[in-house]
């Protein structure tokens, strides 16, 4: 397995420690707990179900290693957003320039280049991670879909290949949402107000009606919402004699970070037999960012965030997500067929003043603008089986079919009136660049899992995956900064399986120890050639050949974990723990150039290990702590010619640690409500943004973010309300160091950050 001896005492000490105390349990000679929330005994609480691995199963009895959170928890600790996970999840990092600009990370497999993401992203059955093309646009990543009528979200850690294809190396996120009930007219109606410190008002309205048309039969469920955060970020313009500086003689435009969001999901359930079910669904979203959650790190900085920007750098997102899911239980096979449309448009405006001015020297620096537009469209077909037999053996088996388009199109055009255009080297140009690409992936695939009961307390699964994945592209460049018109096309096709093993002892009802080893995989891809004119010296002293200019090859890793899922003192301390090892190989990592631009190489070989470990205590009915802890050592096994990057290095944006911890008092107050007062921690630790120790933006620094929450709860009524201060202490920190679409330059960086303190209140209604 290659573990490092240290790593390896230190996890058998641990996981024999806990075998030992599993043993030492009197609870392993007697009956059997009752199960959760079973009156008979143990703690009064409700067992919560995943579909993790595709079935209906107790997230206990899983073994992966997985955090589960229920929509009243996602309440209860202020969740709005997929960053706002990484607060609460162990060794999930998400890299964040704003909503709707995020990149996630899970046990360091980091993700900020490549043709797929390292992490799979779904809403229910549907893949929503971006493609590559996104990273061209800095926006490289995920929507944020509203947490409004989320049931769960799941985040699965570790290699989920055999069930969820290529985009799953460092995990799975999930999201679980609520569907129709067939039985009663259900529904609520919510407002959240609040203010930001250096910033402004903010609100947002929502509301989920859920009505049966034919009771047990038909039913219908939508949800909208729609919400505005001003900003905290104000914005100069660009001193037109020194690109490093802001005219602070020019007015200041004040709060230009806003965010806007509106969306509505509408899902229809039919059942026509107690066998069948038929639910199509649609979700649409429209968000728009007024300019990036960043400042620029000279002039600005933590303390003084500001924007030194001569152009308003709009973010405009629109996603349709339609999906049809159809299961028929045939005795004790249930045959799933899901299908999905995913259509997502990105409009953007990056301000690349400071990049003309420094790359061709102009006497002053004038605004010049670069646009963006990216339109991603993906179906995707997936057929499965899943079996519910009485004996020892059940089985999953299935196909799946990926189809992405991903045309996307870039210009810097010369402005109306600028004043160079008719000087050298402008006046050989029509335009300082035009770009564009187009995409295509498809994807097949064939995956099975069984699992085998090999007695009382001992089972085993084994699963495969075989997969072939197609791309194309062709790309077109012309401008000044790109010396000229050129295009290039180039294809890839890759193919391969990745296995699944795993063994499951269930000690006690609620003791399990699990073991797994597992393989995950990502596709090779083509890249973004840099402009000779502008970067050829640097490329050519990289060593790497014109076909690795052009594209980079797949990389894979194995994944080596042991886990316990442990509940004690009649289920009032639960305990969950992992450990893992993790060897990468021909790990796709992005190079950036000094010329401003980027491209992807496979890096070579690289190594994570670490562990998990979340912990639940309810000392008395009205009190309940928890805390979660994440450990990340992901590092680099080799130097990477041509650049900063050392064998020993960090892997970017992974925090080493990763800790939460939460409490909450709970009673009644009356008969009619539960009072409940409640104050979370999250801490990140540092992180590295670049390989290159020399640069001012080498390093980040951890931070902690405390938030507190008190309200009420109705226990029988249908009011609900509660007080709220995000960031209690005005912590901030760095989130982000985003690349820009046009290009980047080494003496100042675009930093995104944390939002400031925000205290609110949020009012909802239940019928």
């Amino acid at each position: 397995m290659g573990f490092r001896s240290s790593t390896m005492l230190q996890g058998a000490s641990a996981f024999g420690a806990m075998a030992i105390a599993l043993l030492a349990n009197p609870a392993f000679a007697q009956a059997a707990a009752p199960v959760v929330g079973d009156s008979a005994g143990g703690r009064d609480s409700t067992e919560i179900v995943v579909t993790a691995q595709k079935r209906s199963e107790s997230v206990q009895k899983v073994p992966l290693s997985i955090s589960v959170f229920t929509s009243q928890e996602l309440e209860k600790r202020g969740v709005q957003s997929v960053y706002d996970l990484s607060r609460i999840a162990p060794s999930l990092a998400v890299v964040s320039s704003g909503p709707g600009e995020n990149n996630l990370i899970i046990r360091g497999i980091s993700s900020t280049a490549g043709s797929a993401a390292t992490v799979g992203y779904y809403l229910d059955d549907t893949p929503i991670a971006a493609s590559s093309n996104a990273a061209l646009l800095s926006t490289r990543g995920v929507i944020d879909p509203s947490m409004l009528d989320v049931s769960r979200i799941e985040v699965l850690r570790g290699p989920q290949g055999t069930l969820y294809g290529s985009s799953s190396m460092g995990g799975t996120v999930r999201y679980i949402t609520n569907q129709p009930n067939l039985e009663k007219i259900e529904g609520k109606v919510g407002t959240d107000l609040s203010g930001t410190e250096h910033g402004g008002f903010n609100w947002g309205v929502n509301g989920v009606i859920n009505a049966p048309i034919v009771k047990d039969v038909l039913a219908v469920r939508v949800a909208a919402y729609a919400r505005r955060d001003d900003g905290f970020i104000d914005r100069y313009p660009i001193d037109p004699t020194n690109y490093l500086a802001a005219d602070t003689t020019a007015p200041r435009q004040h709060n230009v970070n806003t965010y806007e969001t509106q969306g509505v999901r509408a899902a229809l359930l039919y059942k026509p037999t107690d066998t069948l079910s038929i639910e199509p669904s649609i979700l649409y979203q429209h968000t728009k960012l007024g300019s990036p959650f960043t400042f620029d790190a000279v002039p600005g900085s933590l303390q003084n965030p500001i924007q030194a920007r001569d152009v308003a750098e709009t973010n405009t997102q629109k996603s349709w997500i339609a999906n049809l899911t159809i299961k028929q239980q045939l005795g004790s096979v249930e045959i799933t067929s899901s299908s999905s449309y995913f259509h997502r448009d990105v409009e953007l405006v990056d301000d690349s003043s400071k990049v003309v001015a420094y790359y061709f020297s102009t006497p002053k620096v004038e605004p010049v603008a670069m646009y963006g537009a990216y339109h991603n469209k993906e179906f995707t077909q997936e057929l499965r089986a899943a079996t519910s037999f009485k004996g020892p053996f059940q089985l999953i088996v299935g196909g799946f079919f990926h189809d992405v388009t991903a045309p996307l199109a870039s210009s810097i055009p010369f402005p109306s009136a600028y004043t160079y255009t008719n000087t050298a080297p402008f006046s050989s140009f029509q335009t300082i660049y035009a770009g564009t690409r187009n995409a295509r992936l498809k994807e097949y695939a064939a995956f099975g899992e069984a699992s085998f009961q090999l007695s009382s307390t001992l089972s085993a699964r084994a699963g495969l995956r075989v997969f072939q994945v197609d791309q194309s592209f062709t790309q077109t460049g012309d401008g000044l900064f790109n010396g000229g018109y050129s295009t290039v096309s180039s294809e890839s096709h890759d193919h391969g399986a990745t296995p699944k093993f795993s063994l499951q002892w269930q000690a006690t009802r609620d003791k399990m120890l699990y073991a797994t080893v597992s393989e995950g995989y990502r596709p090779g891809g083509p890249n973004n050639p840099a402009p000779a004119n502008v970067c050829g010296t640097e490329v050519a002293g990289l060593g790497l050949s014109q076909s690795q200019l052009t594209s980079y090859g797949a990389d894979h890793l194995w994944n080596y974990e042991v886990g316990a899922k442990t509940s004690w003192f009649d289920r009032h301390l639960t305990v969950n723990g992992s450990l893992y090892y993790i060897d990468w190989n021909r790990v796709q990592q992005q190079i950036v150039l000094q010329c401003g631009f980027n491209i992807t190489a496979n890096f070579g070989k690289a190594v994570s290990k670490g562990g998990e470990l979340e912990v639940e205590l309810h000392p008395t009915h009205a009190i309940t702590l928890s805390s979660g802890f994440g450990y990340t050592d992901a590092t680099l096994s080799n130097d990477v010619p041509g650049t900063a990057a050392k064998s020993g290095d960090h892997l970017l944006d992974t925090p080493k640690w990763t800790a939460n911890a939460a409490a909450e008092y709970r009673d009644h107050v009356g008969e009619t409500y539960d009072g409940f007062v409640r104050v979370d921690f999250s801490y990140l630790g540092p992180a590295n943004f670049l390989y290159d120790t020399t640069s001012p933006f080498y390093r980040r620094s951890g931070f902690s973010i405390f938030n507190a929450r008190v309200g009420l709860n109705p226990a029988k009524g249908p009011w609900e309300a509660a007080l709220y201060v995000n960031n209690l202490f005005n912590k901030a920190g760095e989130t982000d160091l985003p690349t820009a679409i046009s290009a980047d330059l080494p003496t100042t960086r675009r930093v995104a950050l944390t939002q400031p303190r925000t205290m609110g209140v949020t009012l909802g209604y239940h019928f």
